[in-house]
């Protein structure tokens, strides 16, 4: 809802200031980014309709959906609205509009069968934008792109953490943590997909040290040292890394399982779909037969 920018803007005494360098889409304070980021989804889901594609934004009428979009962030934030700038915020508003469009097609399109889902419009669409919209959805195309796009992000092991930060922002935000020193693979894997609130390190990550810490040792060894018994903080992280696998194993069986189950209520939802097409032929044929068989008085 926006109140939690309404509450900074009341501490400042005025609109937080927005400023947007060359090359970036969001501003480099996280805290200004996250609040810019959630202003911009509050706004095209309360004031822009969604249409089929982003290229249609860039031409006439909806070319002014582009320029409503800036003056309601110019009406939330103090912002210089430079061709910079604008160019930004014509990149949030893409961006914005594409997780939108995801989201309609999550809850009023996925879960129903074709015959049951809704046709009338939604809040800021007109009922032809949103027709488009569902044709769109319901090409043979765009639904094998979109199942391969979903097998794609179930291929993902390693989910980053870092919210509405880019990648350069987070690590510009990184300030004197490492006591000026650039920060090597290891630390930036650690800060990119290290979650606070579940307090879980990545697997790769511990596979990662675990096999540095092995490579110490062996150097170690082949220099000469003696061979020492091993911490029992690396005997944690071994034994970490066992638990975490048989939990990984599992996961991956009901993953299997839940697609095994996706699979087959597409595959009845097309079916489905296939009988209705029957019916309706069937019925479309026996209603000329029986209008060709009216004889004029």
């Amino acid at each position: 809802m926006g109140r939690g920018l309404q509450r900074l803007n009341r501490a400042h005494r005025g609109k937080l200031q927005v400023v947007i360098t060359k090359g970036n889409i969001r501003p480099v304070v996280p805290l200004i980014a996250a609040k810019f980021a959630t202003e911009c989804n509050i706004i095209v889901r309360n004031h822009v309709p969604i249409l089929t594609h982003r290229k249609l934004y860039k031409k006439e009428p909806e070319s002014a959906f582009v320029d409503l979009f800036i003056g309601k962030l110019k009406a939330k934030f103090d912002i210089n609205t430079d061709v910079t700038v604008k160019k930004a915020c014509r990149e949030m508003m893409k961006s914005a509009v594409r997780q939108q469009r995801y989201r309609l097609k999550q809850e009023y399109f996925d879960p129903f069968p074709l015959h049951l889902v809704t046709k009338t419009s939604l809040k800021c669409m007109t009922n032809e934008q949103w027709i488009k919209l569902l044709e769109l959805w319901k090409s043979p195309k765009k639904m094998e792109t979109c199942q391969k796009n979903k097998d794609n992000r179930g291929n993902v092991k390693y989910h980053h953490t870092t919210g509405s930060h880019a990648y350069m922002v987070h690590v510009e935000n990184l300030g004197d943590k490492y006591n000026d020193e650039e920060p090597d693979a290891f630390d930036l894997f650690k800060e990119f997909h290290y979650s606070n609130k579940k307090n879980a390190m990545p697997l790769l990550y511990r596979r990662l040290l675990l096999k540095w810490k092995t490579s110490c040792l062996q150097q170690q060894k082949n220099v000469g040292f003696k061979n020492a018994r091993p911490r029992s903080s690396e005997q944690n992280t071994e034994a970490e890394l066992e638990a975490e696998k048989r939990a990984n194993a599992e996961l991956r069986v009901q993953v299997a399982d839940l697609s095994k189950k996706v699979q087959e209520s597409e595959e009845a939802r097309i079916m489905d779909r296939e009988e209705m097409k029957r019916t309706q032929s069937y019925m479309e044929a026996k209603l000329d037969l029986l209008l060709s068989q009216v004889r004029p008085s």
